[in-house]
């Protein structure tokens, strides 16, 4: 029997529990809820609508910015696309940095809809998740990536940069929402994008408001549940001032079978987003833009660990996640530089309930060492974990740079951030000692740095690049446990400690153009990223404090070659690098005293990639990307408990991952109707290989196989189109964690989804 239990001191954590009598908040006004904040951005989008009418022609002539694709001799030609992977705008050809582009066109076509899907569109990135809880969906580039749960909200490898402004790491993975481009650059990013970016980074430029008015509405509905509603409004205020306002709405039905007796399914969700993008150019020289953004989930999602081709036996889950931000950018160009400023401030309230055990996986793991436990004994056993969590984060960049124009170009600037994060938790557990009992924690990270880049072309077709970055960063924890009674833990164990971490990151690099279409370089970067205190302190349940991990960093070792077929219509880029990881620090589980420590590794991933895009003349185009990555640990901690050896296989790294697409947009004229038909087509086939399941290299997660699918007709302004998502249907193995013997357990995504939805302009 499960030991008696305290009462958390924060009530709103809580629910009513069938076997405990602990209140159970449940969710049934979760549609109402959204609704109503999509009802108050639509009043805010029609009193914008008025204001947008009087634009004058000249004005939307002025501003509006086209890309074509076809010439006027019929060739096809490549879109005009920019990147600021240096933090200035230039053509990606010319940047010695590997890195993939996501146009607006392509997040439309491809409807990528949030962070995570763009593992199934991009080149050597992967963006594994726990069961749907945004979270946990934590990039893994090139190999380099958090290798479990995150340690806390400031330990991830590859951040997600809004308009300039990294977000936490609880906040990273959030709905596309108006957004115009998103370029993920590959290999350590610290110099120019700062912490915690040793595996690269995902950089999201909203949809920069113009003259042109746009009125625009989206529905879709499919199978398992899914529905989604896009609202967009955009255009010019007055001379100087343009907005955009969107709101949106998806649901997705439950994908996990759970055969817990009165409990839901697993997987379901709600999320409505709100964004305002405003742009202030009061002159020439100057431009303002402030944009801001709000996003509500509510599902039965997270951490939902299945045993192996099995349902679930677990009471279902919850969370739910407020989020909203407000990034601030402003530039003024004088007569030999730039001035530009990026401000930023990030806050979320997270709440999650999850059930402890799960029947299937105890019965099996109980059942290898002989002990017939049958999973209905685990039905209301009153084994679960409850937790809030608040996370508030100021930003503040400022820097000086080069004129675009400039034939030298350059950046020197400095950062100051600030986060602080609060977790409240409550566990029980008949099995562990360190789950049970309440935990307050609240984690601060204070970070300085400057830095400065340079880039400078000589001997007519080379170019010198290098930069330097200094960071100075201070962690500090505050924690208070108290126990349930549970034997071998203590009544009550505080912790008040910190932590200085000064690092250095920077990169050089050497490129040379062969003509002004190929650009061939090499680079060596190093990057860092900072220890710290666990959010989970485990060790307080036996009077003990978080000694906190180690900083983190990384040597990589990168050549490439990048070239455009400008009148074929082709483009290619190929790159291969060497990722040295020195104390990569990871949170597993020790079955053996049931605890959670945290270990030291040591990584080397090393391997090729490349990518091809190409446009017909008749319309059809063409990409495929592959990558091949060798991954290895090299290294150990001195006594360590959790399972691994030098030489073993990297946690969920492939060996091969590949995307192939498929895309067209041509005429429709054999349908004999008015408005000028269109048909637009996307097929797309996502390969990624068997990978090691955990640190011990016990088993492996399946491969992956994913085809999506999108056809359109679009008829003036309108378009009506059929889409498919995962349409082979299987689920697909996110994570996974060993138990014993041939017992592991598995995190899924859902299955196939297939809808229908319409667009149109008025």
């Amino acid at each position: 029997m499960p030991p008696a239990q305290t009462e958390p001191r924060r009530t709103f954590l809580t629910r009513t529990h069938a076997a405990t009598g602990v209140k159970r908040i449940g969710a049934p006004t979760r549609r109402a809820r959204l609704l109503a904040g999509v009802a108050f951005t639509v009043t805010m989008a029609a009193a914008g609508s008025a204001l947008a009418q009087d634009v004058r022609e000249e004005d939307k002539t002025d501003r509006v910015t086209t890309s074509q694709t076809q010439a006027a001799d019929g060739s096809t030609t490549l879109e005009a696309i920019t990147v600021e992977a240096r933090r200035y705008a230039e053509n990606p050809l010319d940047v010695p940095v590997s890195v993939s582009v996501v146009t607006d066109q392509k997040l439309t076509n491809e409807r990528i809809n949030d962070v995570q899907d763009l593992s199934d569109r991009v080149v050597g990135l992967q963006i594994p998740n726990y069961g749907d809880d945004p979270r946990t969906a934590q990039p893994i580039v090139r190999g380099v990536g958090t290798l479990s749960t995150l340690l806390s909200p400031d330990n991830s490898t590859a951040p997600t940069i809004i308009d300039g402004v990294p977000m936490p790491a609880f906040a990273a993975s959030g709905q596309m929402l108006d957004v115009g481009q998103i370029d993920v650059l590959r290999g350590p990013q610290g110099t120019l994008f700062g912490r915690n970016s040793t595996g690269g980074a995902i950089n999201i430029t909203s949809m920069v408001p113009d003259a042109e008015t746009i009125r625009q509405i989206t529905a879709e509905v499919g199978t398992e549940g899914y529905r989604k509603g896009e609202f967009i409004l955009g255009g010019a205020i007055n001379e100087e001032l343009f907005g955009r306002f969107a709101v949106r709405y998806q649901g997705r039905g439950a994908y996990v079978k759970n055969d817990h007796p009165g409990e839901k399914d697993i997987g379901g969700f709600d999320v409505g987003a709100i964004k305002s993008t405003l742009l202030w150019t009061p002159g020439d020289t100057t431009e303002v833009k402030l944009t801001l953004g709000y996003e509500k989930y509510d599902g039965d999602t997270g951490y939902p660990y299945l045993l192996r081709d099995s349902h679930a036996y677990q009471e279902t889950p919850e969370f739910r996640r407020d989020l909203g931000y407000v990034t601030l950018n402003t530039s003024h160009d004088f007569e030999t530089f730039a001035l530009k400023t990026t401000t930023g401030f990030t806050y979320y309230d997270i709440y999650n309930w999850t059930d402890n055990s799960d029947g299937y996986i105890n019965s099996a793991t109980f059942g290898a060492f002989g002990m017939v436990i049958p999973p209905e004994f685990y039905t209301n056993d009153g084994e679960f974990n409850v937790t809030d969590q608040r996370e508030s984060q100021f930003y503040q960049e400022v820097r000086l740079q080069s004129l675009d124009d400039s034939e030298t170009k350059w950046v020197v600037g400095g950062v100051f951030s600030y986060n602080d994060f609060h977790e409240d938790a409550f566990g029980t557990s008949t099995m562990s000692a360190s789950i049970n009992g309440t935990r307050d924690v609240n984690l601060t990270s204070t970070s300085s740095a400057i830095f400065f880049d340079v880039a400078q072309p000589f001997a007519e077709r080379f170019e010198i690049g290098g930069g330097l970055r200094y960071t100075h960063e201070r962690k500090k924890i505050d924690a208070l446990y108290t126990g349930t009674g549970f034997p071998g833990t203590v009544a009550s164990f505080a912790q008040d400690s910190a932590r200085n971490f000064d690092m250095f990151s920077g990169r050089v690099s050497l490129s040379y153009k062969l003509n002004d279409e190929n650009l061939i370089y090499g680079s060596v970067s190093r990057g860092n990223k900072a220890g710290g205190f666990p959010r989970f302190t485990g060790n307080a349940a036996i009077g003990l404090p978080e000694e906190g991990y180690d900083a983190t960093s990384i040597w990589t070792y990168e050549v490439g070659w990048k070239g455009d077929l400008i009148d074929s219509g082709t483009s290619f880029a190929v790159a291969g690098f060497y990722n040295d990881v020195t104390d990569e620090a990871i949170f597993g589980f020790d079955p053996a005293t049931m605890t959670f420590p945290i270990e030291n590794f040591d990584l080397k991933t090393y391997g090729v990639e490349a990518e091809v895009r190409k446009e017909f003349d008749n319309g059809f185009g063409i990409f495929a990307g592959v990558t091949l990555t060798h991954s290895e640990i090299t290294g150990i901690p001195a006594g360590g408990v959790l399972q691994a050896k030098v030489g073993n296989e990297v946690p969920n790294v492939p060996l091969w991952s590949a995307n192939l697409g498929l895309t067209y947009q041509g005429e429709a004229d054999f349908l004999n109707m008015s408005g000028d038909p269109m048909l637009t087509g996307y097929l797309g086939y996502r390969f990624v290989g068997k990978r090691a399941g955990d640190t011990g290299n016990n088993f492996d997660l399946d491969a992956q196989h994913i085809v999506d699918a999108r056809v359109g007709l679009k008829i003036d302004q309108t378009e009506f189109y059929v889409f498919g998502e995962n349409l082979i249907g299987d689920r697909l193995e996110q994570q996974g964690a060993h138990m014993t013997a041939n017992i592991n357990s598995v995190l899924v995504s859902r299955g196939r989804t297939i809808g229908l939805g319409i667009t149109t302009r008025f």
